[in-house]
């Protein structure tokens, strides 16, 4: 399954040119940020699988696309870090992926951000955005994530969007990896670079 084109330049490794070259496979990786499987498996792909392909001159072969999984057991913490790693996606779309490893490296567990209200924890984000990216204008997210009264914020579709994705696939636990559209349960955070690898190749025509 593809997801919107809207999405390309911030969602799919190498952007718009990883859509546009007719890649064969796509590895859809459903992530919550509140998840802390979900961070090791992204630390796994991004530094150690992907530079493996690419010793291999395998990656030209790959697409790697970001899903958005807010899980509601980890409540005001998952809304918050996906809300504002959106607004990165739509001002700084190519930051993204960079953004969604600062999060995993200083995110809040639940019981950290139990007595937070979502403004507080949308803040933190936001601060880790203007210290770890380029060039951030902070006013520009906090534009993307404000409820106005008796409104919604700017990120209502891609939440709803990402949701109703992921329900339709029937993804409910993170880390997820789908191939081509279908899950590959042999791929999860405790499984090691070189077998992911190995699992992906085995997928090659």
């Amino acid at each position: 399954m593809a997801i919107a084109p809207r999405y390309a330049k911030s969602h799919v490794y190498n952007g718009s040119a990883g859509l546009s070259s007719g890649l064969k496979h796509t590895v859809q990786l459903y992530l919550d940020y509140n998840c802390p499987f979900s961070g090791k498996l992204f630390r796994k792909i991004t530094g150690e699988v992907i530079p493996l392909l690419e010793k291999k001159n395998l990656l030209d072969k790959f697409s790697f696309v970001f899903m958005n999984v807010i899980q509601p057991w980890h409540y005001v913490g998952s809304g918050a870090y996906h809300e504002v790693a959106l607004a990165v996606a739509k001002v700084y779309p190519d930051q993204f992926w960079k953004f969604s490893g600062v999060l995993w490296d200083n995110i809040m567990t639940d019981s950290l951000s139990y007595e937070k209200t979502k403004k507080q924890v949308l803040a933190t984000a936001i601060d880790l955005a203007a210290q770890h990216l380029d060039s951030v204008d902070t006013e520009k997210l906090w534009e993307q994530v404000a409820v106005p009264e008796g409104g919604q914020n700017q990120l209502q579709k891609d939440i709803k969007y990402f949701t109703r994705y992921h329900r339709t696939v029937g993804v409910h636990v993170t880390p997820t990896v789908f191939v081509d559209g279908i899950v590959v349960g042999s791929i999860e955070s405790s499984t090691e670079p070189e077998k992911i690898v190995e699992i992906l190749e085995s997928l090659l025509d």
